[in-house]
């Protein structure tokens, strides 16, 4: 591997993952280790743990320790206390865990082991402590260079068309970085790309590393690599005596830099070779995907734990900075189902990974990032919802009901984004006392104590945050700003959370060293800068050895282990694609054999590691997913020599995913199976919600009228871009309203004349869409507001040409409405439009639809739409027939049944009406029985009905019914 140390990575720098809790599975006698290996990527180097001694071996007497590093190799050098350098920190742990168990009782011989990084910084602290005159400059940190890269991008003539200058900054440091390792200068890249212009990418790239060489040199900077020059120069001055050996542990390949900083810093040097089991047995197998690799890895090292509690256990798979959180919750899962309860507080499971997560991501941490956020004036609905009910501010405990009232009242909003005024108004209106609703106290103490009180705080100090100013005064701003929302909040902070508090006070000192770059920021880039350090900055939570530790590849470079499973080896993985980098010649990188240059470069790595793994472990166990996307994937080539296994003869149950966790967690309790499809029966002081919808809720499943009715269940209506479609029915049957009120009747609306009917027309349309649009406020635009004029009122026109066709007609009421009680259910309903036909003196019952409305939803024992059958039966005097008006755009008619006594457009006869009415009288007196007595039974109408009920599946539980009736049946 390469062991480029300052950021020649083999993948992404940095680690993506959700933060997601660890907990410990209690379980005895286990002392052994499990080793999961990520190839591919550098990780961040999993922090020192202590050296406390492990059990012996009851094999061979060995502690599991030197079995991971086994140290004869290293005898001489050990016995001679020469300077040993490591490819990372995790190897460095290893050798001297290995060492202190092996001669506890000699710490004065404890060997001389670092690695590259830490031998550079003691070698340039000793060029310091000489006093030497080049060594009068601070090396510029990863912050600082990028800091400045992306100062130089964004003032470039490129900035306008850049959408992402940070990335390409990125990119700029990776190909300096490279030039300086692989001892290259600009005059190379223009040689290895003679048609070189002035709009390449290489062109632009040698213009800001000049601009870049410059700005270090105005602030007395060097770079790494620069300062690693200047060392090697100090050793073949003289300056610096070289060791008498250096003995090189897990790299494969050194950049010349660095390598000829290592000759000659030594009279010689050597390469340790990693140690290897001779006869391990290889097994080849594959899973249908990844989800299901990730368990069967997870199972098949439960199953060898319980049998040898001493195994030790590798798992190697490429892209552990994308899979994390889906791997750390299949061995969740595994290890400790009952992890997803929320009684169970957080524990240390026995697994680990040497793979961190941002910073930025961790729970506290993003919420402190959210919480300066609070300073600008607009911000995105989900992430100021979110930020309401997080824990780490205020008095989150005491304040949580009303908090989540807050949200729901936001929410209700449907908007995207909300600004600081909208957010101070719904919180002082929530704060206000209400008429048998919170006491005068509550609301006292959410005014003094909770959001609204912070926020009129932080309004109150906003203009500490105008103009422009170093990092350091933002530093100490954003401290201040933070203490005044009375972070971290009341609640005790577990172990991992104190570790992020602590990183976190880091991070904004590391922040303020851009006080060395000269830059001058405003509050907002001062903020975007905090959170792209805290997105790099890998939080790796410091926890006792575990017996499973997930690794990155790197990292499991010169380790054995008894047991090793190398995971997603498939073609389109293994080797990796090449992605040189952007900004330098392609034929250079090859030439020079950079990393991430060529297929061939990436195939002799992949082939050096995929070798390694088939000697680390007694046992090993190569697999791959069969698809990913939709897409097949094959085995790499580089394992298809070995034989496959099916699945099942290597782990139990290797097939069954959510049904096998399902029965884990069902089995981890003493559980006794009770059928209850029954709530508690309505009381007489209950106050019933829902009106009509109560039937219509009660007959496309019991379970979710209960829920959304009785216990308040519901999720807010997704924000959309414009008016939403409630939003445009409701402002529909409000134009319409004002209209029927203006005319009356249809001898009124033939009397107009077309232009007089558009002037009204446009008035009524008007006033119904501009009445929404101020509910809006900002989040709907001027430019939506005369598209939906425009559009509804064409949409009405057309419709009151089929009014102008009917049998003549007075209109009787609009929007009537009714207080009755029907089969012991107090309802309160509203009727669109009464109507009376002039001939007949016959009443019609109308509801507006902007959908597409049938009247076979009206019949059945559980009809879909029971709204106009329950108004017929109610109303008096009883009407004639019931008809939906459709108006939308695929086209405008009427639906409706019903005996008249005159044709009518769209109402067809219903035979014997009076038949009819009693059918809808029994059917709906046996729904509200029903709903009265409290049946809840988990029973839809159809497929219709539960597809529009997937907000409620958490609370039903609907795809766990299957797994559960396996789990009954299988009990005796």
């Amino acid at each position: 591997m390469c062991i480029d140390l300052f950021c020649q990575a083999r993948s992404a720098d940095a680690v993506t993952s959700e933060a997601t809790s660890c907990r410990n599975l209690k379980l005895s006698n286990l002392s052994g280790f499990i080793v999961l290996i990520y190839s591919g990527g550098k990780l961040p180097c999993f922090p020192q743990t202590d050296n406390r001694r492990l059990p012996r071996s009851p094999v061979d007497g060995r502690s599991m320790t030197d079995t991971y590093f086994p140290l004869k190799p290293l005898q001489p050098a050990l016995l001679a206390r020469q300077l040993i350098l490591t490819a990372n920190n995790r190897l460095r742990n290893h050798v001297l865990r290995a060492f202190t168990q092996d001669k506890p009782e000699s710490p004065q011989s404890r060997p001389r082991v670092m690695t590259l990084q830490q031998w550079f910084e003691q070698q340039w602290d000793r060029l310091q402590w000489a006093a030497q005159p080049e060594t009068a400059v601070a090396i510029a940190s990863n912050l600082q260079r990028q800091a400045i890269w992306q100062s130089i991008i964004q003032t470039s003539s490129l900035a306008n068309d850049l959408l992402q200058p940070g990335p390409l900054a990125q990119s700029a440091d990776a190909a300096l970085r490279s030039l300086e390792l692989w001892q290259l200068t600009g005059e190379d890249v223009r040689k290895a790309e003679p048609w070189i212009n002035s709009q390449s990418n290489s062109q632009n790239f040698l213009v800001w590393m000049g601009e870049f060489h410059a700005r270090l040199a105005s602030l007395n900077l060097v770079t790494q690599e620069q300062a690693m020059a200047r060392l090697l120069k100090a050793y073949q001055q003289g300056v610096l005596s070289p060791e008498p050996a250096i003995w090189l542990l897990g790299f494969d390949d050194i950049p010349p830099l660095q390598q000829q900083l290592i000759a000659t810093a030594s009279h010689t040097y050597q390469l340790i070779p990693g140690a290897r089991v001779d006869k391990a047995r290889l097994a080849r197998t594959q899973c249908i995907t990844s989800e299901q690799e990730m368990l069967a890895a997870a199972r098949w090292s439960q199953a060898i734990l319980a049998e040898n509690a001493q195994a030790m256990i590798g798992i190697i798979v490429p892209n552990l900075g994308q899979c994390r959180a889906q791997l750390e919750r299949a061995f969740t899962s595994v290890f400790e189902p009952l992890s997803v309860l929320p009684e169970h507080m957080r524990f240390t499971l026995p697994f680990n990974f040497s793979a961190g997560i941002p910073l930025g991501s961790t729970p506290l941490v993003a919420a402190s990032l959210e919480l300066l956020g609070l300073y600008q004036n607009h911000w995105p609905m989900e992430d100021i919802c979110q930020l309401l009910l997080s824990p780490f501010w205020g008095h989150a405990d005491a304040e949580l009901v009303l908090r989540s009232q807050l949200v729901n009242q936001l929410r209700e909003l449907g908007r995207f984004h909300i600004s600081g005024s909208d957010l101070r108004y719904w919180a002082q209106k929530l704060a206000t006392p209400k008429a048998g609703g919170n006491t005068a106290e509550t609301a006292n103490r959410l005014a003094e104590e909770t959001f609204l009180n912070y926020l009129l705080h932080l309004e109150a100090q906003r203009r500490d945050s105008f103009g422009k100013h170093p990092a350091s005064y933002w530093s100490e701003l954003f401290n201040r700003l933070l203490q005044h929302l009375d972070w971290p909040g009341e609640r005790r902070l577990d172990s991992q959370e104190h570790q992020q508090l602590a990183q976190w006070n880091q991070l904004l000192e590391d922040f303020a060293q851009l006080d060395a770059c000269g830059l001058q920021l405003s509050y907002g880039e001062a903020l975007q800068h905090l959170r792209q350090i805290a997105a790099k900055t890998p939080f790796q939570a410091q926890t006792p050895l575990s017996p499973i530790q997930i690794l990155g590849a790197l990292e499991g470079s010169g380790l054995v282990f008894s047991h090793c499973w190398v995971m997603g080896l498939h073609h389109r993985q293994w080797p990796a694609a090449a992605s040189p980098n952007p900004l330098l010649p392609i034929n250079l990188q090859r030439q020079q054999q950079m990393p991430h240059a060529s297929a061939e470069r990436e195939l002799v790595f992949a082939r050096s590691l995929t070798q390694h793994y088939r000697q680390c472990a007694g046992q090993v166990v190569f697999s791959c997913a069969s698809s990913l996307d939709d897409q097949e994937l094959s085995p790499s080539a580089l394992i298809r020599d070995i034989p496959l296994t099916p699945l099942e003869q290597l782990v139990p149950d290797a097939n069954s995913l959510l049904a096998d966790y399902w029965q884990q967690l069902l089995q981890s309790r003493q559980l006794e199976a009770i059928e209850d499809n029954t709530g508690p029966a309505v009381g007489k002081d209950e106050n019933i919600r829902g009106g009509a919808s109560i039937f219509k809720e009660q007959a496309a499943c019991p379970f979710n009228a209960f829920a959304r009715l009785r216990l308040g269940a519901r999720i807010p209506e997704a924000p959309v871009t414009g008016f939403s479609a409630i939003e445009r029915g409701n402002m529909l049957h409000n134009a319409l309203a004002d209209l029927w009120r203006w005319l009356r009747d249809q001898a009124s609306l033939l009397a107009l004349d077309e232009e007089s009917l558009q002037k009204q027309l446009h008035t009524f349309v008007n006033t119904a869409v501009m009445d929404t649009a101020r509910l809006r406020g900002s989040s709907v635009s001027a430019f939506y507001t005369q598209l939906e004029q425009e559009r509804l009122q064409a949409l009405l026109r057309e419709w009151l040409q089929r009014e102008r066709e009917r049998p003549a007609f007075t209109v009787v009421a609009i929007e009537h409405p009714i207080e009755v009680t029907y089969a012991g259910i107090p309802l309160r309903l509203r009727i669109d439009r009464i109507d009376q036909l002039i001939e007949t003196n016959e009443l019609l019952l109308i509801d507006y639809k902007t959908g597409h409305p049938s009247i076979n939803s009206w019949f059945g024992e559980r009809p879909d739409e029971p709204q106009l059958p329950l108004y017929a039966l109610v109303c008096p005097p009883q009407p004639g027939a019931i008809a939906f008006a459709q108006i939308n755009a695929h086209g405008c008619e009427w639906k409706g049944t019903g005996q008249l006594d005159i044709n009518h457009p769209g109402i067809k006869p219903a035979g014997d009406w009076a038949q009819q009415l009693s059918d809808w009288q029994q059917h709906l007196s046996r729904l509200a029985e029903s709903f009265l007595a409290g049946t809840a039974t988990v029973d839809f109408k159809d497929n219709k009905a539960q597809t529009y009920a997937e907000a409620l599946l958490p609370l039903n539980r609907l795809p766990e019914t299957e797994a559960l009736a396996r789990y009954l049946d299988s009990q005796p």
